[in-house]
């Protein structure tokens, strides 16, 4: 007996077709949907970690340069009246912060600026323009000091709404 194109020896179809079929790939399909819509939040919950961990080490860096050139120079720099985005007081400070860092925007947005004693009540490192929602400064808070943004070393001044790292009071 004869084999025809169509069949095998005796007339029944067959197929030597391999791979997957639509509702497979669709299922396949929704499946890494599903994954991906529950994998986002969590992702985006370590970015905005990893750039509150970010922020706070320069913060506590920052802090120590000012804090060296205190001890080094009998007291705090003056307060910082340059125009954006540079805000450092003086060119003598520059020998202990990284400059490029100091005067380039934060890693949740605005930039970093030096309140002096001399204009404020106290000594501090302040972050205006912020871009980071409420919550996301209360993480910081809580990475730098008591989680509470109305006290502490870390917080929110009334007087000019800047978020704050004082140094001294």
């Amino acid at each position: 007996m004869e084999q025809n194109d169509t069949g095998d020896r005796d007339g029944r179809q067959c197929s030597n077709r391999s791979g997957f079929t639509l509702v497979e790939i669709v299922i396949v399909a929704m499946i890494i949907g599903l994954l991906a819509i529950m994998a986002l939040p969590s992702l985006r919950k370590a970015r905005e970690k990893t750039l509150v961990t970010q922020v706070a080490n320069d913060i506590k860096v920052f802090g120590d340069g000012f804090d060296l050139y205190a001890m080094e120079r009998g007291g705090y720099p003056p307060d910082s009246h340059l125009p954006l985005p540079y805000h450092l007081p003086n060119t003598a400070i520059e020998e202990y912060l990284n400059a490029a860092k100091w005067s380039s925007e934060t890693p949740l947005g605005g930039n970093y600026n030096w309140e002096g004693p001399d204009s404020y009540p106290y000594a501090g490192i302040a972050m205006f323009g912020v871009t980071a929602a409420e919550a996301t400064m209360l993480e910081l808070d809580k990475v730098l000091d008591d989680g509470n943004l109305s006290s502490g070393l870390f917080r929110r001044v009334a007087a000019n709404g800047r978020y704050t790292y004082m140094l001294e009071e």
